[in-house]
C-alpha cells in the first residue's frame, strides 16, 4: 500500500493575481484548482476503515506499523495505543511503529476530542489487531497443516505447539503484502472481524509503564514540529486583525508597505486581511506597517469584563423571544416546596469568567498547493475536519485535500489552529505557492477561541439534622454562536469574509457532573448573547474539559458551603451524600465514586473536622502564612475523580501557593501507570493555572489581556512540592475480563478549581466565589473578612 511519506512537489511562479472571490453559498468559495494548474485526479482518497490494510501493515523483517486516526497531544495517546494494539497482534512493542493523524494514510476517526481515543477508539484498534492476529494463525495453519489450536505465538513468531523448532515468523508469513481481509461495522467505532480481543489477564504489555515513544526527539530536539515546516517557494503571511471588534475595513494604502524588502502582496476579502512576504521578519513588518482605515461599530460588541456577571444575570436568555427554544431546566422531585420547608437555606452565586487557550505557541500553519492539490501540514487535533473543512471552504473536492498532523502546542479545545489552517490553505490558493501562516503572541491571545464565562447562583436546603434535602442551579453561560470544529463557515476568516452560518449554535449547557442524591433538585443553564456575535474576540470554542471546571468550581465549592452550614466534614458530607441511593449505572459510577473519594482522603491523611480551621486556631496562629485543604469531586463520561489540594495563602500579599495536590483517579483499566501518572499531572497543573491566574479581560470594544503580562500563567515557581497521583480501581469487580478502559485526558482538570477554592476557605474562612484568584482578589476578600 502507499504508505511512503509523499513530498510536496515544487510549486509554480506566482502568477498573475485572480479577480476577487465570488460566494457561492455560505461558508463555500468558488472552486478553483489550487497552484494555477488543472484539477487532477482525486489523489488523497479516504482509508478504507473496513479493509484490515487500512489500519496495519507488516514488514518483511517481522516488524509492524499501526495506523490510527487519532492525535497525542503529548498525553502519550499513541503510546497507550501502540501497547494495546501490539498486545492483540501479539508482537513486541519495540517491533512496532505508529502513525496518526494524516488524512490520507490512517483512518477517519476523528482525531483527539473528549478523552475518548482510550474509551472508545482503541476498542476498534485492539480489534483489528487482533484479527490480523487470527489471519496470521490462519496462514500458518494452512503452512504447517495443523489446526490453528495447534499453534502458539509469541512476539510475532507462530509456532507448533507440540515441536516448537516448527516456527514462521509474521514476515514470512505476509512481509510486505496485503492482508486483502473484510471488517464489519456500521462505523469507524464498531470495526470488527472474526477474532475477539484478548481478556484483561493475557494482556502482556498492557499495563506496563513503557517509556513514551515521542520523548526523546522533543529533548534533544529532533523533532520536527508543524511550526518547524519548510517547503521549496514558501513565503510567509501575517494576520492584520481589526482593531476592535466588529469594525468594518474602509481602505487599505498598499503603498505602505510596498518598499519592504521581500513584500509580495496585501490579501483583502471583505474585512479579512494579511500580508504575503518571502520572508518571516518582512512579514512581521509588513503587518506592523499596512495602513488601514476602519469603521468604528455603532453598537458595543459586548460589556466590559468589569459588568460582565451584572450583565449575563440580567439579559434574556439567548433564544427567548425568537425561533429557537429555551432550554428546560431538569428537574427531580419538588425542590421549591423542599426550599421553603427546610431548616437552613443557604445561597450562593459564582463567577467564571472568559478563559482563553494561551498556548504557548501561537496558531500556525503551512498549505501546499503544488499539483492541483492542497496539502495543509498543521498541529490541529481534528485534522479529518480541518481536511474536509477546508475542502469546502475552497470548493475542493475533500480527495484532492490531505491534512499532516504534526506535533505542536495548540491543543485542549477549538484552538486557533482550525483557523490558522484555513487562512494558510486559502492564501496558498491566492498566491499559487506555500504559505507558512503564524498567528502574533498579541493576536493569540485575543482572537483565539474562549472558554465561555458562567454567572451561577446555587439554593441549598438542609433539614435540623444537617441533611441536604434540595438543591437549585441556575447558570448563564455566554456561549451564543459557539463554535464547532474546523466550519467552513464559522472559522474566523469566514466570519471575517462575512459568511455566516445559518442557523447560529444556540448555545447552552449543564451543570455538575457527580452522583449525590439529593431527592429535590433543579438544574438550569441558559446561554445568552452579547450584540456581536460574530467577528469578535469573545467567539466561544470548546477549552479542556469544556464547561466542567467552571460548573464543578461552583458545584463542588457549594457542596462545602451546605457541609459548613451543617457543621460536617467536608468528606464525611459528601459520602453521605454519594450513599444516599444503592442505584448505580452499568458503569458503577456511585461505586467507583466512593471509591475515588476514599483513596484520596486515606492517601491525604484527612483529618476529618468541620471546615473553616475554627477562629480560635486561626487567632493562635499569628504567622503570615495560612494553610487549609479542600476536596472536591466529580465524573466526566465513565472516569471519576476526586482531587484534595493543600494551599498556602499569605495574609499580608494574597498570594496563595498549591503545596500539594492528591488526585485519586478510576479510569477503569490502565493501558500505561507512567502515562495516565503525567496525564494527570498535567491537568492539575493546567487547573491550577485557570484558577490561579487566566482571565481575558475586555474594555467593551476590544480584549486587552494580550500577553504574558496581562494574561499571566502558571510558571515553574507555582508548582506544588509534591503531587500524589492514586490510581484506583473501584469496579465491584475489579479483575473481570473485560475490564473497561476509560479517558483520562480531561476529567481531573475539572476538580481542581473548587479543591483550591474550598482549601483557601479551609484556611482563612474567607469564601471566594468568582476565579482567577490573584492575589490582589484573594488580598481584598482578606481584608474586606479581617484576616
Amino acid at each position: 500500500m502507499g504508505r511512503d511519506h509523499v513530498a510536496p512537489g515544487l510549486p509554480p511562479d506566482v502568477g498573475a493575481v485572480r479577480p476577487r472571490l465570488q460566494r457561492r453559498r455560505a461558508g463555500r468559495l468558488r472552486p478553483r484548482a489550487p497552484g494555477g494548474g488543472p484539477p487532477e485526479a482525486n489523489p488523497y482518497p479516504d482509508p478504507d476503515f473496513l479493509q484490515l490494510d487500512s489500519w496495519l501493515v507488516v514488514h518483511e523483517d517481522g516488524t509492524a506499523t499501526f495506523y490510527v486516526g487519532k492525535t497525542d497531544g503529548g498525553q502519550g495517546t499513541g503510546t497507550a495505543m501502540r501497547q494495546m494494539m501490539c498486545d492483540e497482534l501479539d508482537i513486541a512493542y519495540d517491533a512496532a511503529t505508529l502513525v496518526m493523524g494524516r488524512t490520507d494514510m490512517t483512518v477517519d476517526q476523528g482525531g483527539s476530542g473528549g478523552s475518548d481515543a482510550i474509551e472508545r477508539d482503541a476498542i476498534a484498534a485492539r480489534r483489528v489487531a487482533a484479527e490480523a492476529r487470527r489471519a496470521l494463525l490462519e496462514l500458518a495453519s494452512e503452512r504447517f497443516e495443523l489446526p490453528v489450536e495447534d499453534l502458539a505465538v509469541s512476539e510475532g513468531v507462530i509456532s507448533v505447539g507440540a515441536d516448537p523448532s516448527r516456527r514462521v515468523t509474521y514476515g514470512e508469513l505476509i512481509g510486505g503484502r496485503r492482508f486483502d481481509v473484510a471488517l464489519t461495522g456500521r462505523n469507524v467505532n464498531e470495526t470488527a472481524g472474526l477474532a475477539s480481543v484478548k481478556p484483561v489477564q493475557e494482556l502482556k504489555i498492557v499495563g506496563q509503564p513503557i517509556p513514551r515513544y515521542d520523548i526523546p526527539a522533543k529533548v534533544d530536539g529532533s523533532l520536527e514540529w508543524a511550526v518547524d515546516v519548510k517547503l521549496p517557494g514558501m513565503v510567509h503571511a501575517r494576520n492584520v486583525r481589526p482593531p476592535l471588534a466588529g469594525a468594518r475595513l474602509i481602505a487599505v494604502d498598499e503603498s505602505s508597505v510596498r518598499d519592504i524588502p521581500g513584500f509580495l502582496r496585501v490579501v483583502r476579502e471583505g474585512n479579512y486581511l494579511a500580508v504575503v512576504c518571502e520572508r518571516e521578519e518582512q512579514a512581521i513588518e509588513a503587518a506592523e506597517r499596512l495602513e488601514a482605515e476602519w469603521e468604528r461599530p455603532a453598537t458595543p460588541p459586548f460589556p466590559s469584563s468589569e459588568d460582565l456577571f451584572d450583565y449575563m444575570r440580567g439579559a434574556p436568555a439567548a433564544n427567548a423571544g425568537g425561533s429557537g427554544s429555551t432550554p428546560r431546566a431538569r428537574v427531580e422531585g419538588d425542590p421549591g416546596a423542599a426550599l421553603a420547608s427546610a431548616a437552613t437555606v443557604v445561597e450562593a452565586a459564582y463567577d467564571i469568567p472568559f478563559q482563553g487557550h494561551t498556548a504557548i505557541g501561537p496558531a500556525h500553519g503551512v498549505a501546499d498547493p503544488s499539483d492541483g492539490q492542497m496539502t495543509v501540514y498543521t498541529n490541529d487535533m481534528k485534522p479529518y475536519s480541518h481536511r474536509t473543512g477546508i475542502a469546502e471552504f475552497l470548493g475542493m473536492p475533500p480527495e484532492r485535500v490531505r491534512v499532516i498532523w504534526m506535533d505542536g502546542p495548540q491543543l485542549y479545545g477549538r484552538t486557533a489552529a482550525d483557523d490558522a489552517g484555513f487562512e494558510a490553505a486559502y492564501l496558498a490558493r491566492e498566491l499559487g505557492r506555500p504559505v507558512r501562516v503564524q498567528w502574533m503572541r498579541h493576536e493569540e491571545t485575543a482572537w483565539d477561541t474562549k472558554g465561555p464565562a458562567f454567572a451561577i447562583d446555587l439554593r441549598g436546603g438542609l433539614d435540623a439534622d444537617g441533611n441536604l434535602l434540595a438543591l437549585d442551579y441556575r447558570a448563564r453561560i455566554a456561549n451564543y454562536a459557539h463554535l464547532g470544529y474546523n466550519q467552513a463557515d464559522t472559522v474566523l476568516i469566514a466570519q471575517l469574509m462575512g459568511m455566516r452560518p445559518e442557523r447560529p449554535a444556540p448555545g447552552g449547557g449543564g451543570g455538575p457532573d457527580d452522583m449525590y442524591h439529593i431527592p429535590n433538585r433543579r438544574e438550569e443553564t441558559r446561554p445568552v448573547r452579547f450584540p456581536l456575535a460574530f467577528e469578535t474576540p469573545l467567539r466561544t470554542g470548546n477549552l479542556r474539559d469544556p464547561n466542567g471546571p467552571q460548573t464543578t468550581f461552583a458545584g463542588e465549592s457549594f457542596i462545602d458551603e451546605l457541609a459548613a452550614a451543617a457543621h460536617a466534614d467536608p468528606v464525611e458530607f459528601r459520602l453521605r451524600l454519594l450513599r444516599g441511593s444503592s442505584e448505580d449505572d452499568d458503569a458503577f459510577l456511585r461505586a467507583r465514586s466512593i471509591a475515588v473519594v476514599e483513596a484520596a482522603t486515606e492517601t491525604y491523611g484527612w483529618d476529618p473536622r468541620p471546615s473553616p480551621v475554627s477562629p480560635a486556631a486561626r487567632a493562635a496562629d499569628a504567622g503570615r502564612i495560612l494553610t487549609g485543604r479542600g476536596i472536591a469531586y466529580a465524573y466526566r463520561a465513565r472516569t471519576v475523580v476526586a482531587t484534595i489540594a493543600e494551599v498556602e495563602v499569605d495574609r499580608e500579599s494574597g498570594r496563595v501557593r498549591v503545596r500539594r495536590m492528591v488526585c485519586a483517579h478510576d479510569c477503569g483499566l490502565v493501558i500505561n501507570p507512567d502515562g495516565l501518572e503525567s496525564t494527570v499531572q498535567g491537568n492539575l497543573l493546567h487547573g491550577i493555572s485557570r484558577t490561579l491566574y487566566e482571565e481575558v479581560r475586555f474594555d467593551g470594544e476590544k480584549v486587552t489581556s494580550v500577553d504574558w503580562r496581562t494574561h499571566p500563567t502558571l510558571t515553574h515557581t507555582d508548582a506544588p512540592e509534591r503531587i500524589d497521583v492514586v490510581i484506583v480501581n473501584g469496579d465491584p469487580n475489579p479483575d473481570r475480563p473485560d475490564l473497561p478502559h476509560y479517558g483520562a485526558g480531561e476529567p481531573s482538570h475539572r476538580t481542581v478549581a473548587a479543591a483550591v477554592a474550598n482549601a483557601i476557605h479551609d484556611a482563612t474562612g474567607v469564601r471566594l466565589r468568582r476565579i482567577p484568584l490573584r492575589p490582589e482578589r484573594v488580598l481584598a476578600a482578606l481584608t474586606a473578612a479581617g484576616v
